[in-house]
Order: C-alpha cells, then structure tokens, then sequence
C-alpha cells in the first residue's frame, strides 16, 4: 500500500497527505518549497499545509512562521490509533443491533473480502473451530488461530502440512490448495475458495448447511484415522 494511499484512509486528502511525505523527507519548508518539491502549485501547498495543520499532522515553525514542519510520525501514529479507537467505541456502542431473521446464504467475492470473513469467524469463535485448508491459508490465519487457542477454544486443523501451532489437533489432509471449509462453534460456516488476489466463498449461519458440512468434516475426520494418515 502506498504511504498517501495509506493516509488518505485516515481522513487527510490526497494534497494533505503528499505534504505530510513531503515535510517528513525534507524537514522543515515554506509553502513554496513545498510546492516546488511536490510538483504542485503553491496555492495548493499553502491550502494543504493549512489544513494539514488544523488536522493535527504538521505545526507552523515558532522561529519562522512562514515554514511548516511534520509532527514526528510516532506522534502521528498515536493520534491516528487514538482517534480510531475513540470512533470504534463509539460504533460498538451506538449501531443498532441486526434484527433477527432467517439465517441466509451470502456469496462472499474478493479475496480480501473473503480472507477478512474467515478471520473475523475464526476470532468471533466461542467453542470450537474445525478448518479444512492448505498450508497456505493457515500461515494467514495463524495469529488469528493463536488467539482461538490462547482463548481456550478447540482447534482442529485438516491440512497437507503441519502448521506446528502447539495446543492445535492437526490432521494430514490432501485436497485442492484453494479449497476452503471453516464451521465455527456448530453455528455458522465458510466454504468456497481462496486464490492469490481471489476468491469466494459461501458463508451462512443455516443450521441444515452447518449440520452437513459438520457431518461431512467429521466423516472426513475418521477417514483420516481410518488410513492412518
């Protein structure tokens, strides 16, 4: 991810935050350094540096009013993660609540979309956790896994390499790389596929999908001790 990419998420624009860059590489500048450095014109560095310092990310120098200079990042950074942490609180406790209805079937497309549906199943998890992927796909859940574990939770992992994650039950599966199936806490389930910059899954709650697909893992399962794999 670019660095202005990276901070335009935060809320500074995309003058804003070539600014911040800017003052942070060069050190303190007047609005027409800036702008001859940045290749932008000078009423928009001096807009930008305004706003930038009315956002908190840059501050007029005392010794010379006519240059501005970047608040170090570590600063930066703990605004940012204080600001979020703030709003977040505030969603957490203000968003109504979902109304209760017949659990559907939704396609999930994307591969960062699907990769964040899994993690934040794994993380939600209360019980138990069953996972039937590659070895890929668990190095990028292994922190969330962790945390399964670190919680208390049973993990149980069908694989075709061992991921080595101590309190884990690994069982030696081979299926497709991009094949994935999670259930969580015999409630909700995950099953699709999961390819470098793709994938889809479907995901549900339905207690009849979630029922086969448990039976199915666990059939799986004793096949497996079956072989003696």
């Amino acid at each position: 991810m670019e660095l202005i990419q990276a901070l335009k998420k935060f809320g500074f624009t995309q003058q804003e935050s070539l600014m911040y860059v800017t003052l942070c590489k060069m050190g303190a500048m007047t609005g027409y350094e800036a702008a001859k450095v940045s290749g932008i014109s000078r009423s928009n560095a001096y807009a930008a540096l305004s706003s930038l310092v009315e956002k908190g990310g840059a501050i007029v120098s005392s010794e010379d009013s006519s240059k501005y200079t970047a608040i170090p990042r570590e600063e930066l950074i703990l605004n940012l993660r204080r600001s979020c942490e703030s709003t977040l609180e505030f969603l957490e406790e203000n968003l109504p609540e979902q109304e209760e209805e017949e659990a559907p079937y939704l396609t999930i497309s994307g591969y960062g979309n699907t990769l964040d549906k899994m993690r934040n199943m794994i993380l939600l998890a209360k019980g138990w956790v069953y996972l039937s992927v590659s070895s890929s796909t668990v190095k990028l859940l292994t922190s969330d896994l962790e945390n399964c574990i670190e919680r208390g939770l049973k993990v149980v992992i069908l694989s075709d390499e061992d991921p080595h994650l101590s309190g884990a039950v690994f069982m030696h599966n081979e299926a497709p790389a991009e094949n994935v199936r999670i259930i969580a806490d015999t409630s909700e389930v995950i099953v699709g596929t999961l390819e470098v910059n793709k994938g889809q899954c479907l995901y549900s709650k339905n207690k009849h999908l979630v029922s086969l697909m448990r039976e199915a893992l666990l059939n799986e399962i004793e096949l497996i001790k079956i072989r003696g794999i």
